[in-house]
């Protein structure tokens, strides 16, 4: 026989439950939301920042490789599709090459490469 203090316990851990997993839910969207603005962000900015000798299409596609892994996270990450690693690699980078503010086209294509590289494209980007 259950008591009536332990059917109330029963029934506030389970809507506490099912609080923390629709918190967990929305954390999940909106991580995956501000990843994609910031994408959208250093995109934008790297497109009009760009020297002779970058194709812009080139930026446009890479970005939108690492939005579309970084839109599937954590399975992209679970089956190894994107490395964490690789992409802080990749931040450190950027912030090391755009130090005085100004990118050349070396540093963009190196950085393109990077994030290819971060999300398992094998493919040349010049």
């Amino acid at each position: 026989m259950t008591t009536p203090t332990r059917k109330w316990l029963t029934k506030g851990l389970t809507i506490l439950l099912m609080l923390m997993v629709c918190l967990a839910v929305l954390q999940w969207f909106i991580i995956k939301e501000l990843f994609s603005f910031g994408a959208d962000m250093v995109k934008d900015a790297l497109i009009k920042q760009a020297p002779e000798g970058v194709a812009r299409a080139d930026i446009e596609e890479t970005f939108e490789r690492v939005k579309t892994a970084g839109q599937q996270l954590p399975f992209s990450f679970l089956t190894g599709r994107i490395s964490l690693r690789k992409i802080r690699d990749v931040g450190n980078y950027a912030l090391e090459a755009n130090a005085d503010e100004f990118w050349d086209a070396e540093e963009i294509n190196t950085l393109l490469r990077m994030m290819n590289a971060s999300v398992g494209f094998k493919g040349k980007v010049e």
